[in-house]
């Protein structure tokens, strides 16, 4: 690697809102594939993810959003970035429908697709559930919050929940795969949902989170934020 792709390497290892609108494609609501420039929302959020990072070492994060504001796509992409860029990181996508668990598996795969070279590992694990790169010992896999056991035997550096007001069985997932992301530096749980009515597990999480009660901390994105319903 010659001195000016050592320095585009580490701008794009090192600055993810550069990696992304430069590595990162996703699909439109037009439905054009497009580099990815966060938006207003993904902005804050990422914002406030890193400040987390900054102050705690990792991040715990409940996300109260409304409806095609992009969220998963930023998840995704910070989850991609980071295992193609760090040796035996492992990360987790739960959600709580098959066709939800196979859309964001999609995303992660279209983003390896439309990877430059420069950045792009090479794939070891290809297939409905997993997507590993095996030199780096690192990758991805999904599930679905309707199998109780599901990743309980894991052990996961970053973890993404969707959607998680919607989930079955969240007191099985709350003592199984959440046990398996340590607590050390470097580890996330992003933990986000509409809104679903009050009672359930991402409810009382937000409500202990907003009393200061928790590790996590609890990021509202309001609807409005969204460009075409301002």
């Amino acid at each position: 690697m010659h001195d000016r792709e050592k320095e585009i390497y580490l701008r794009l290892k090192n600055d993810f809102v550069h990696y992304a609108s430069k590595c990162l494609y996703i699909r439109s609501e037009e439905g054009a594939i497009s580099p990815f420039i966060l938006n207003k929302s993904q902005q804050y959020v990422h914002a406030k993810l890193e400040e987390q990072k900054r102050k705690t070492g990792k991040i715990r994060v409940l996300l109260l959003k409304g409806r095609q504001q992009g969220m998963s796509s930023l998840v995704s992409g910070r989850f991609y970035h980071q295992v193609t860029h760090r040796f035996g990181c492992q990360a987790f996508i739960l959600t709580h429908s098959l066709d939800a668990t196979h859309n964001l598996y999609k995303m992660a795969h279209r983003y390896h697709e439309h990877c430059p070279p420069l950045v792009k590992p090479e794939v070891s694990t290809s297939n409905a559930k997993e997507l590993i790169f095996g030199k780096l010992e690192s990758g991805y896999k999904v599930g679905t919050a309707e199998n109780p056991s599901v990743g309980r035997s894991s052990t996961i550096q970053l973890f993404h929940g969707s959607e998680v007001a919607f989930w079955k069985n969240t007191h099985e997932h709350s003592k199984g795969i959440l046990q398996a992301i340590p607590g050390v530096d470097n580890t996330e749980i992003i933990l986000e949902s509409t809104a679903n009515g009050v009672g359930n597990f991402f409810h009382e999480m937000w409500q202990k989170a907003e009393a200061g009660l928790s590790d996590y901390i609890a990021i509202f994105v309001p609807w409005y934020w969204k460009q075409e319903y301002s």
